[in-house]
């Protein structure tokens, strides 16, 4: 490996760095993507330090802001998307600006990503790939102990049902398309690792994110047609019928119980009147919020207005039930951020799904198939979980989104200080 402190693209590149090569962000991917369904809000806590790292190391000129074009896309409608917010606030004076925190984590997005520029693509690759599949691992286990032992829904270590999901999800996902680039056992352990993930998914009992695994399991599959494992046949079919007998045999007990309750649900609000029920409360968060865009399409109403909005419109309803969003992201980014809040955030899921597309028309090797088949992922679990529950403003979201974005990018056309050549 050539001498990176002399290197004209990073002249300045610290000695310490060089001497540890890509060793801290191998660290940092694997406990980033590995303990996201388990320790809760401490995975958003070390992806933000990281982020603030990569702060540190741009204005100590440790590496370049970088100006990867799929970054900069990505950037564009996250940053408009926080200026809508930002404008939310300003145009309701008496909100108070700590509500502004949560956005601090996008807009480190391309800080992250500039610290994450100084490993190599192959070391970030089989970190987030063997990160997520024990994350999946991990994740099955503690679905295991709170659905069986703990007698309560799958909720993960941040006590949430939904983020559970949707983050392991995403791990899942990730394994799934690390099949095609690892031979032998690690397939093997890789394959095991998808359907520990999607059991771990039924667990939840999200029917949203059920749908979201199913669809980004086929667009990751479709992303990897016409390329087999490096897997013996014989293995494979194996593992295929015996990971199948195992997801069927778990969702024989709970996709029965979760779409009765769907059906009663609908009955209830139909025959009845009844609102009461998870289905009836979300009708009426959406009618909420329907009613507070006609009022402020433009600016929105800030968000700190959700709550009190929410609050007031179940009063009059005589309805006691409290949330603190309108259980659907883009009509809750329309509600607090107006109009450009709610496109903004619709560009930036469209910039991954059009770095993804972009990536695989351009004879992708298989980092860079592995980072078209992230932002796709990312991009569909996020959109289709987020249409009937939270989508961005809670902290380990928000954190595995940018993290994910970052990787995915970075895996698909981004530029390491650590590679000898550009793989952009």
């Amino acid at each position: 490996m050539r001498d990176l402190g002399h290197d004209r693209r990073f002249p300045t590149l610290p000695s310490w760095i060089r001497a540890h090569d890509d060793r801290r962000s191998e660290i940092f991917t694997y406990a980033c993507f590995a303990l996201a369904p388990i320790v809760g809000s401490l995975v958003s806590v070390i992806v933000n330090l990281a982020a603030v790292g990569g702060v540190l190391e741009v204005f100590r000129s440790a590496v370049r802001l970088t100006r990867d074009r799929y970054v900069l896309c990505l950037a564009v409608p996250i940053y408009l998307y926080c200026g809508a917010y930002l404008l939310a606030l300003a145009a309701n004076p008496s909100a108070s600006w700590t509500y502004a925190l949560p956005l601090a984590t996008l807009l480190l997005f391309p800080f992250l990503y500039s610290s994450w520029s100084l490993s190599r693509h192959e070391t970030v690759a089989r970190a987030v790939v063997f990160g997520s599949a024990a994350a999946c691992f991990g994740a099955l286990a503690l679905a295991i102990i709170q659905s069986h032992v703990l007698g309560m829904r799958a909720e993960g270590g941040d006590g949430n049902a939904i983020v559970f999901a949707v983050v392991t999800t995403l791990s899942a996902l990730v394994s799934l398309a690390g099949i095609f680039g690892r031979p032998g056992m690690a397939a093997t352990i890789l394959f095991a690792a998808y359907c520990a993930g999607s059991i771990a998914v039924l667990y939840s009992g999200s029917r949203t994110a059920w749908l979201a695994l199913f669809l980004a399991s086929g667009a990751t599959l479709s992303i990897y047609s016409g390329r087999r494992p490096a897997w013996n046949p014989t293995v494979a079919a194996v593992c295929a019928v015996a990971g199948l007998v195992a997801i069927i045999a778990v969702a024989t007990f709970i996709v029965p119980t979760r779409i009765e309750a769907l059906v009663h649900d609908w009955r209830e609000i139909n025959t009845d009147g009844n609102r009461d029920s998870s289905l009836g409360n979300r009708r009426e968060l959406w009618k909420l919020a329907a009613g507070a865009i006609s009022q402020q399409p433009i600016l929105g109403h800030g968000p700190q207005a959700t709550r009190q909005i929410i609050r007031e419109g179940f009063a009059r309803d005589g309805m006691t039930a409290r949330y603190t969003h309108f259980h659907n992201g883009f009509l809750t980014a329309w509600v607090e951020a107006g109009i450009v809040g709610f496109l903004a955030l619709i560009g930036i899921l469209l910039a991954a799904l059009w770095a993804a597309v972009r990536t695989l028309l351009a004879a992708p090797n298989d980092n860079q198939r592995l980072g078209a088949a992230i932002l796709s992922v990312t991009a569909i679990a996020y959109a289709v979980n987020g249409s009937t529950a939270i989508l961005l403003g809670h902290d380990i979201l928000d954190a595995m989104f940018v993290a994910f974005l970052c990787v995915g990018a970075y895996l698909a056309a981004g530029t390491s200080a650590l590679d000898t050549t550009k793989d952009a």
